[in-house]
């Protein structure tokens, strides 16, 4: 009977997989890091510098970090506030309960997530975090504060004050309408009652 032939082997040195590519004489690693990258080396995919997710925070590559994800990459802002906080555990600034790196956030007082300044960054809990920075974001991106009926608020203080949404309320400036009439409670019967004026009139028995 005929001898088997031995398969043979890639030709880079020192790989022992079988050369499945025979006109390479490659295995399929090999063959295929050549046809992408134009060497058979292992080439790094790594991408230098910071990058910048949709939410607009910037990641380092740093796998020696001990905040490091899966992917080696961690969190600028995290970096920044590991390297003048430590290890922890911290107080929330909000709240003051006591947070771990296993369990905290790092906030941007300023809402700019690119802004990694030391004193820009505070510990936050999961839980605690939400209104106070909800209610800070809004009056920062609506800066500007409109001054009517002899009072000058930001739109969210205003939608309080009027009982109606603040969606409503930018309607009305889109429209074009006078500034008194922008900031006035809702005018009329027409159209469905804004939550808290029917919670009230059902409270009070008016409800139809």
């Amino acid at each position: 009977m005929p001898k088997a032939t031995q398969a043979a082997l890639c030709c880079v040195p020192g790989c022992l997989a079988v050369a499945n590519r025979k006109g390479a004489r490659m295995c399929e690693k090999h063959y295929t890091r050549q046809r992408r990258t134009g060497t058979t080396d292992q080439v790094s995919r790594v991408k230098s510098g910071l990058l910048t997710n949709a939410y607009g925070y910037k990641l380092a590559h740093s796998p020696d970090h001990p905040l490091r994800r899966q992917s080696n990459r961690v969190y600028e802002h995290r970096i920044v506030y590991h390297a003048h906080h430590g290890d922890g555990p911290f107080a929330c600034h909000w709240c003051s309960a006591q947070v771990t790196w296993d369990d905290m956030h790092v906030d941007h007082l300023n809402d700019r997530t690119d802004d990694n300044r030391p004193d820009n960054l505070v510990a936050s809990c999961n839980q605690k975090r939400g209104l106070p920075k909800m209610t800070r974001t809004h009056q920062l991106k609506s800066d500007r504060r409109y001054t009517a009926h002899g009072k000058t608020m930001c739109l969210s203080e205003w939608s309080r004050h009027l009982s109606i949404s603040r969606a409503a309320i930018e309607y009305r400036l889109k429209a074009g309408w006078r500034h008194e009439d922008v900031f006035s409670p809702r005018k009329g019967r027409s159209g469905p009652p804004s939550r808290r004026v029917k919670q009230a009139e059902e409270a009070a028995g008016l409800g139809g």
